[in-house]
C-alpha cells in the first residue's frame, strides 16, 4: 500500500546521491524539475510520472553515467544527456529513452554532432549498421527513423560532449530480432543497453548463452573500446567476471544463420555508486588464470585470450558463450579438438590444461609476406612455474614466450594456423595420435569442400569411409603446405569417418558432408 507520494514541486537537484523512494510513487510536477547528476541515483520502487511541464534530466560525462531504476512504469518524456566521444575515437550508442525521431534528436544536438564521413555522403555521423550491405549508415539532419529500445548506432560528437536523448524509460523486458545478413560482416548485429540503468553482462550473457539465434562460436558481447593503434574491440562472455554496462553503451552481438528473437531481461538492471567508465575493463574471476598472446607489428597491437576455469564448464571443444569468435584481429587461436576452422579472440580451457602436455593450440596470425612481426604475452595471471611456449615450426624455433618475446617475419603471406603452437611444454610429443590433435579436419557446405589445416611432419593420406566403414576415396597430402581443399561435391550428403595418417601421426575424427 502506497503511503505518500513523492512530488518535486521545485528544482530537486542530486550529486553523489542515492534517493530511494520505498512504496511510493515519484512525480515530476509541471513546472518543476528533477536532475540526477552523474554520480547519482533515483530508485523508485513503484512508478514514476513525468508530467508535460516537468523536467527529469539524468546526466553522464566520459567516466560516470548516472542510474535511474524504476520498479513498475514510467510516464512521460525524461532526458538523458550521454557522453559521446568525439569524431576521432566514435563511439557505439544506443538511446537511453526511446520513441524520438531522428529529425528531432537531430535538431536538439544541432551543432554537436559531426558530418558524416562516409565517401560522398552529407550527413551526420550518426547511423546504424546494416548487415546486408555490412557496412555503416549515416543519417540525414531530415531522417524520420523513430529511435527504438535498444538500437544501435554508430555515432560521434564533435568536441567529447553529451547528446540530448528525449523520450520514454524503459522498465521491463526488451525484446528485438538478431537477423542474419550477407557479405563479410553478416553475423553482426548493432543493439544496446536500453534502459537508464547499468546493465549486468553476466545477466546478459545468461541470455546469450541459451539463444539459438546467437552463433555458438560467438556468444558473447563484442564493445568498441575506441583504439586507434590496436585491434579495437573489448569482448565481453562467462570468462569475464561482472561487468556492469552503462546506460547508452552500445555494442555487437553475432547472428546464427536463422537469428531469432532476443530479449534484454529488466532483471539484468543495476545501479552503481562507484564511478563506472563505459571503456569495459575486464577483472578475472578467483577461480581463474589468463594471459593473453600478444602480436605487435608497425607498432599496431592485437590480442588473443587464453583462459583457463575450474568451474567445470568448460572442454577443449567449442564451449559456447566461454570461446568467443574473432571478428577482425590479426591473431587469435583455434579449438584445441573438434575444431571447424572458425578463428577465436577468446578460448577457455579447463585449469587442468594449465599443465597438461597432452595438446597443443594452433595459432591464426595475419600477415602480408615480408613483414616483420613480434610475439609476446601481457595480462599474465597464471600459478608460478606455469610456462606456455611458442612453436614456430617453419623455423623450427621454440620461444619461452611467458617470459620472452620472439620477433620473426613471414616468408609467404600467413592467414590462418599452421606455423605458429602454444604449448605448455618444451619436450615434442612422443605418441603420434596427439600430434595432429592440432590438424583440423572439416567441411564447408557453401563451397562443397573438405578442408585440412594444420602442420603435417610428413606425406600424408587422408581416407574417407562411410559410416557403414566402406572406403570412399583415398586423398595424398602434401606435407609442404597447410592448408589442403579437397573437392567433395561428388560425394553424397551423409556422416562420414574420416581417417588422417602418415608414419609419424594419426587421427580419425566424424564429419558431415552437406
Amino acid at each position: 500500500m502506497k503511503t505518500s507520494k513523492f512530488k518535486t514541486s521545485i528544482l530537486f537537484t542530486l550529486f553523489s546521491l542515492l534517493l530511494t523512494a520505498q512504496n511510493t510513487d515519484l512525480k515530476v510536477s509541471n513546472n518543476s524539475k528533477l536532475y540526477i547528476s552523474p554520480s547519482s541515483i533515483v530508485y523508485v520502487s513503484d512508478n514514476s510520472t513525468i508530467e508535460s511541464g516537468g523536467e527529469l534530466i539524468m546526466d553522464s560525462t566520459s567516466d560516470n553515467f548516472s542510474d535511474f531504476f524504476v520498479v513498475g512504469t514510467s510516464a512521460g518524456i525524461a532526458e538523458y544527456r550521454h557522453f559521446t566521444a568525439s569524431i576521432g575515437t566514435r563511439d557505439l550508442v544506443s538511446p537511453p529513452v526511446s520513441g524520438e525521431a531522428f529529425s528531432d534528436f537531430a535538431q536538439n544536438n544541432s551543432g554537436k554532432i559531426p558530418t558524416g564521413t562516409l565517401t560522398g555522403s552529407p550527413n551526420l555521423l550518426y547511423g546504424p549498421f546494416n548487415n546486408m550491405t555490412s557496412s555503416y549508415e549515416e543519417y540525414a539532419p531530415s531522417e524520420t527513423t523513430i529511435m527504438q529500445p535498444s538500437n544501435g548506432f554508430r555515432a560521434a560528437s564533435v568536441n567529447g560532449e553529451t547528446l540530448s536523448y528525449n523520450g520514454l524509460v524503459s522498465t521491463g523486458d526488451v525484446l528485438l530480432n538478431i537477423t542474419y545478413g550477407t557479405g563479410q560482416f553478416k553475423r553482426n548485429n548493432l543493439i544496446g543497453n536500453p534502459f537508464t540503468t547499468h546493465l549486468d553482462s553476466q545477466d546478459l550473457m545468461g541470455v546469450i548463452s541459451t539463444t539459438g539465434g546467437i552463433d555458438s562460436n560467438f556468444k558473447a558481447i563484442y564493445f568498441y573500446d575506441g583504439s586507434t593503434n590496436s585491434f579495437p574491440w573489448k569482448v565481453i562472455n562467462n570468462t569475464t567476471s561482472s561487468e556492469l554496462i552503462t546506460p547508452g553503451q552500445g555494442f555487437m552481438l553475432m547472428a546464427s544463420d536463422t537469428g531469432s528473437a532476443f530479449s534484454i531481461p529488466k532483471s539484468a538492471r543495476r545501479v552503481s555508486l562507484t564511478q563506472q567508465d563505459n571503456a569495459i575493463q575486464g577483472r578475472l574471476a578467483n577461480n581463474s588464470s589468463s594471459f593473453n598472446l600478444k602480436l605487435t607489428k608497425q607498432s599496431l597491437m592485437y590480442t588473443a585470450k587464453i583462459y583457463f576455469t575450474n568451474d567445470g564448464l568448460v572442454t577443449r571443444g567449442l564451449d559456447a558463450g566461454w570461446d568467443a569468435g574473432n571478428i577482425g584481429s590479426h591473431v587469435g587461436t583455434h579449438l584445441v579438438e573438434d575444431s571447424e576452422g572458425v578463428n577465436f579472440s577468446i578460448q577457455a580451457l579447463d585449469i587442468s590444461d594449465l599443465t597438461a602436455t597432452d595438446y597443443m593450440i594452433p595459432v591464426d596470425v595475419s600477415l602480408a609476406a615480408g613483414e616483420e612481426a613480434m610475439f609476446s604475452t601481457i595480462d599474465l595471471n597464471i600459478p608460478a612455474g606455469v610456462n606456455f611456449y611458442l612453436d614456430d615450426t617453419e623455423l623450427n624455433v621454440q620461444t619461452l614466450i611467458t617470459s620472452n618475446s620472439y620477433t620473426f617475419a613471414a616468408t609467404t603471406e600467413l592467414n590462418g594456423i599452421g606455423r605458429f603452437y602454444l604449448r605448455t611444454t618444451s619436450d615434442t610429443f612422443s605418441a603420434a595420435s596427439t600430434a595432429l590433435n592440432s590438424v583440423e579436419i572439416f567441411t564447408i557446405a557453401e563451397t562443397n569442400e573438405l578442408t585440412v589445416r594444420g602442420q603435417l611432419r610428413s606425406a600424408s593420406v587422408l581416407k574417407l569411409h562411410d559410416i557403414r566403414g566402406r572406403l570412399i576415396n583415398s586423398y595424398h597430402l602434401d606435407p609442404n603446405q597447410t592448408e589442403h581443399k579437397i573437392d567433395v561435391s561428388a560425394v553424397s550428403p551423409g556422416v562420414y569417418i574420416v581417417n588422417l595418417s602418415n608414419e609419424f601421426q594419426a587421427k580419425t575424427t566424424k564429419l558431415v558432408i552437406n
